[in-house]
Parts: structure tokens; C-alpha cells; sequence
């Protein structure tokens, strides 16, 4: 009965329900650092090779692909039954003289998502009855804004964690769907996408759909990785459709890719891969939930920019593939305020976000944690956020950390 109140009337936040263990004013107590995970483990064991391969790999002028494009049509981005069967029967020393030094990751990466029980459920539940109301608050500024539609409101975000659900990607498609691609190759291909991303000045909705694009369809079907940047293009391309008001032409998509597609073979691949996702592209990205959660700091513009910093960083990670949009932007909200010293999580902020601080604050220590490792976790992003038209907030991260962690 408790979650279903929660869900059926909306997400929210709480002022002094949820008792801090950490104090506000000390960074060092309030930001715990977890230990390195495996995952980051595996980046900083790199060769100095691989790494200048990466770094060749997501320049955005030369633009350089991911391996060497043929002129295979679009069907033959996806590995038919037969050929997914032989690769595998192969024996590793072939796999090593085809691959060069391509290894695929044995140990399953363990995803991440928020912590229910029943303790939990009382306090969101408690919390919506508090702040929940039948009609809007007509003191709310936004109630008589036409373009919130404050009425409607609560409806418009249970339905939007019902469509977070139905819309995430399969946690383990590698290596249990792909036999060729990494986790290692997704970062590099995620670092690329950012460039482009910001070199076409999209909105931050397109970035998140593309991304959501590339790892439903990644559950789906099985590809090789000569054809892995092909992915992330149309997937790039399809997000753009769907959220831009001016959106890249499919030339410049080709000239992204280095022309080594013609136009109609583009326009095949975006085809097979909207048939194979059967039109669903209403997924609901983690900005709509991040305005949500910032209503209750009456949308402070220099919160919300530090945390989508926090945001875009959660797509390198391949903990959180699979893990709730809303969570994410809960989680990114909670640490901005934590850096930048804005209070305790509030009961307004429970109630607009749905979680708590328990549920935030694991999310939160491996946010600090690829933050450290910026170099090798999130190089693109960082240069991006560290930027004027940013705030600099990746800067502002850096150094708030070297001051309260001493790193």
C-alpha cells in the first residue's frame, strides 16, 4: 500500500525526515569516497597504446571510426545466427590474430539501482501525504504558468516512471548478446558521441535518447564492431529527429562517419535500427526528472548545470545502463547541493524527486569516484564542463575535491 500511494500521487522531496549522518559543513564526512571499483580498476590498467588509440579514435575533425568501414549495406550490421555461432566456436588464439589484442571482459559488470524496503517506502509515503495536493497550490508560480501544466503534473511523472521502466536496456547485453563489442569500446564510442553532441550544440535530451537508442538496440541485436560507430551515429541521428527543432542533415551525419557510408545505406541502418526498436522513442530522459527536482530549490540555474555535469557522466559508467533516469538525476541533484553547500535533502526535495538520502547517497560515492579518474572516465566530458558557458563546473568539481578529499 505504501509504494503504490507513492507512485499513484507523484515524486517529492522532505525537509527534516530525512536526519543527515553527515555534516553539511564538513565535505569530507558528507561525501564518503568509495573504494575504486572493477570497473575503474579496469580503465587505469590500460596500455599507454590503447589509450592514445582511444584518444585518435574520438577526434571530431578528422573524425576517425572506430575500426575500418567496408561497403556492407546495413544488413550486415547485425550478425546473422550462424556467423554469431561460429565466432564463438572459434578458438581463442584465432579470435586473437582476428581481433588484435581485442579482449572481451569475462565478469559481468554489476548494474546499480536504488535500495527499497520497507523503512524506506514509509518515509516516501508519509512525505506525499504531507505535500500532496488534490488541486494545484495557487500560491506556486507555476500553477498559473499554461506550459507547466501544474494540474496534471503528478500523472504526467508516474507515467513517466512507468516508461523508465519499460524503456530500459538489458544490463548484461555485454557479453551476454555482444561478442565482439566492450564495455571499453562503449566508453570510447560514448566519448565520441559527446564531441559530437557538443559540436552540433544539441540539447541535453537528444544526448540521453541517443544513448538510450544504442543500448536498447544493443539488447537486441548482436553487431561487429567494425560497424559499432554506425550505431552511434544513427542512434545520434534518430535522437536529433525526435528532440531538435533543427536537427544534423544526413550528409553531415556522413561526414561524421567519414563518408565511408553513402547516404542511402545511412537511411537503411536508420531504418532497421527504428524497426528493431518498433518505434518506441518516448524515453524518458533524466533532464525531465532533474526540472522536477529542482523545483524545490525554485530552479536554481547553478545547481541544475552542476548536476548535469553529475548526469552526463552516469552514461561512461556501465554500472548504470540500465538504471532508472529518475534515480540518476535524483542522485546528481543530491551531490550538487552537497558541493556546493546548499543544505540537508529536504522533504520538498523527497517529494519531487521520489527518493530519499539513503537511496541517493550510494549514487552519489561513485559519482566522487569517476570525478577522481576524470582522465580516464570521463576525459570528453570534462573538457565540456569545463567550459564558461558551464559554469566550469568540472573545474569547480576538481578543486572541490582536492580540498575536502586532499587527493
Amino acid at each position: 500500500m505504501g509504494l503504490q500511494v507513492v507512485r499513484s500521487l507523484g515524486s517529492n522531496e522532505n525537509e527534516n525526515m530525512v536526519k543527515s549522518k553527515r555534516s553539511s559543513t564538513g565535505p569530507r564526512r558528507a561525501l564518503r569516497v568509495v573504494s575504486s571499483s572493477e570497473v575503474n580498476k579496469q580503465v587505469r590498467s590500460l596500455s599507454t597504446k590503447e589509450a592514445q588509440l582511444k584518444t585518435e579514435l574520438i577526434k571530431t575533425d578528422g573524425v576517425s571510426t572506430v575500426d575500418e568501414y567496408d561497403d556492407e549495406t546495413e544488413d550486415d550490421m547485425v550478425l546473422e545466427d550462424e556467423e554469431v555461432k561460429q565466432h564463438q566456436q572459434n578458438s581463442t588464439d584465432a579470435e586473437d590474430e582476428e581481433d588484435e589484442g581485442f579482449q572481451v571482459l569475462e565478469e559481468k559488470v554489476e548494474p546499480m539501482s536504488p535500495r527499497w524496503d520497507a523503512s524506506i517506502e514509509a518515509e516516501l509515503t508519509a512525505v506525499v501525504r504531507k505535500f500532496f495536493r488534490e488541486d494545484p497550490d495557487p500560491r506556486d508560480e507555476d500553477t498559473w504558468d499554461v506550459s507547466m501544466v501544474a494540474e496534471y503534473g503528478p500523472e504526467i511523472f508516474n507515467y513517466m516512471r512507468d516508461l523508465e521502466i519499460k524503456y530500459a536496456p538489458y544490463s548484461h547485453y555485454v557479453p551476454d548478446i555482444q561478442s565482439e563489442i566492450t564495455w571499453e569500446n562503449r566508453a570510447t564510442l560514448m566519448n565520441w558521441i559527446v564531441q559530437v553532441h557538443a559540436r552540433f550544440n544539441l540539447l541535453p535530451e537528444t544526448l540521453f535518447l541517443a544513448v538510450n537508442l544504442i543500448d536498447r538496440f544493443l539488447s537486441k541485436r548482436a553487431i561487429s564492431l567494425s560497424r559499432f560507430q554506425l550505431c552511434g551515429a544513427i542512434a545520434l541521428f534518430i535522437a536529433a529527429k525526435y528532440e531538435e527543432i533543427n536537427c544534423p542533415s544526413v550528409q553531415q551525419m556522413a561526414y561524421m562517419v567519414s563518408n565511408d557510408y553513402t547516404i542511402e545505406e545511412l537511411l537503411k541502418a536508420e531504418r532497421f535500427m527504428i524497426n528493431e526498436l518498433k518505434f518506441e522513442m518516448g524515453y524518458p530522459g533524466p533532464m525531465s526528472f532533474l526540472r522536477r527536482t529542482s523545483k524545490a530549490d525554485d530552479y536554481d540555474s547553478e545547481t541544475r548545470t552542476l548536476a548535469k555535469y553529475f548526469l552526463e557522466i552516469t552514461i561512461m559508467d556501465p554500472r548504470f545502463v540500465a538504471s532508472p533516469p529518475s534515480w540518476l538525476a535524483a542522485g546528481a541533484h543530491y551531490l550538487a547541493r552537497k558541493m556546493l553547500h546548499h543544505g540537508k535533502w529536504t522533504e520538498e526535495h523527497v517529494f519531487y524527486s521520489g527518493y530519499s538520502e539513503a537511496q541517493l547517497r550510494p549514487l552519489a560515492d561513485v559519482l566522487i569516484d569517476n570525478c577522481i579518474d576524470y582522465k580516464n572516465n570521463h576525459k570528453a566530458i570534462f573538457d565540456k564542463y569545463s567550459e564558461r558557458r558551464f559554469k566550469r563546473s568540472a573545474i569547480f568539481v576538481q578543486e572541490y575535491l582536492r580540498e575536502s578529499l586532499q587527493y
